[in-house]
């Protein structure tokens, strides 16, 4: 009886352990660097901030692309709409700034359900095909719409521009707050039902698991977190034109990254936007270079490392996990022997 107390009391202790690590903890790092903001140095605020914007496009995206398995191309648009919100709003209205941050945000969440009704619908290359059209024709549009001052740059006004402290501190909250939001999604039934469409969809749809039912709620979500991001990039640059805002190079680094961190984890998107934005910093000596030098870096990982970088660390926790838990070699062959003995007996 003690033992089995004892076993109930540890698996207690383990379950709020790893409730902290992952809730807790997340919390408790962005607190520390809001605070520590004021004393940094401007380039590593603004090295901070460039790197969790990397992150945060990268979390978003993996949270349909990696959890979900569909393979979206089309996630410039959250970036544009959340970006162009905040330039509009700010410049017609005088709304103050946390109204302003979550109409970008519920802006591109509603443009995902809008979208993506039909295009969930697709499936394979042809959700891809799809989503990039998408992306395209919107891109299109915004260069010729006379509202948003079409091709022509459009500015924050100066009175409502953030300085880098503030763009760093509003990075690092919108980053833990985000790996937080996916970490409960992907723990809730419905991140087990969008696991399970993505392992199996014939074998979900068979338990009652609907397709466009699960994901889009996700892909809401994912346009939400994008567009927050496209609110914050607007913060860093000042000004936004159509053809940055709404460039596909931001689902191409999103996916990038997810794939070398490794897709479908947790907290593969961090690792991978650590190793990009390292990889980028130091191949800018290689300008001619760069471009070849990250692809052939994506390459190896593919081939070498399929899961990602996080997805072999996690691979080596479980094993070492498993040989604490069987104990030395000796004592594994002495409790096969007792246990042969026993059944012998």
């Amino acid at each position: 009886m003690r033992a089995k107390t004892s076993a109930v009391t540890n698996r207690g202790r383990a379950a709020v352990a790893g409730t902290f690590l992952q809730y807790g903890l997340p919390a408790a790092l962005a607190l520390v660097f809001v605070l520590l903001a004021g004393g940094l140095q401007r380039s590593f605020l603004n090295y901070g901030t460039e790197l969790l914007i990397l992150a945060l496009i990268a979390m978003a995206w993996n949270l349909i692309g990696g959890f979900g398995g569909q393979f979206s191309l089309g996630h410039s648009v959250f970036v544009g709409i959340g970006g162009y919100t905040v330039a509009v709003l700010f410049d017609e209205t005088g709304l103050p700034f946390p109204v302003v941050l979550l109409a970008a945000g519920v802006l591109s969440a509603l443009a995902g359900v809008i979208l993506g009704y039909p295009m969930l619908r697709l499936r394979g290359p042809y959700f891809a095909i799809g989503t990039l059209g998408i992306a395209l024709a919107v891109t299109s549009w915004m260069l010729n719409w006379s509202f948003t001052k079409a091709s022509q740059a459009y500015s924050l006004p100066a009175r409502d521009m953030l300085r880098l402290p503030q763009q760093f501190q509003l990075a690092v909250v919108l980053a833990a707050a985000v790996l937080i939001i996916v970490t409960a999604i992907v723990k809730s039934p419905l991140g087990l039902r969008l696991v399970a469409l993505r392992d199996d969809e014939r074998g979900a749809a068979s338990l009652g698991v609907r397709r466009v039912r699960t994901l889009l709620p996700v892909w809401a979500v994912s346009g939400f977190i994008t567009g927050l991001t496209g609110a914050l990039v607007a913060f860093q640059q000042g000004s936004l034109t159509p053809a940055f805002a709404f460039n596909p190079s931001w689902v191409l680094d999103a996916i990038v990254i997810c794939v070398v961190g490794g897709s479908g984890t947790l907290y593969g998107p961090l690792v991978g936007a650590v190793l990009v934005f390292v990889l980028r910093q130091w191949t800018t000596d290689f300008s001619d270079w760069a471009t070849l030098i990250e692809a052939v870096v994506v390459l190896l990982v593919v081939r070498l490392v399929p899961g990602g970088v996080w997805g072999v660390c996690e691979s080596a926790v479980a094993a070492i996990r498993r040989r604490v838990r069987r104990g030395p070699p000796d004592r594994v062959a002495s409790n096969r022997v007792e246990e042969e003995v026993m059944a012998n007996v």
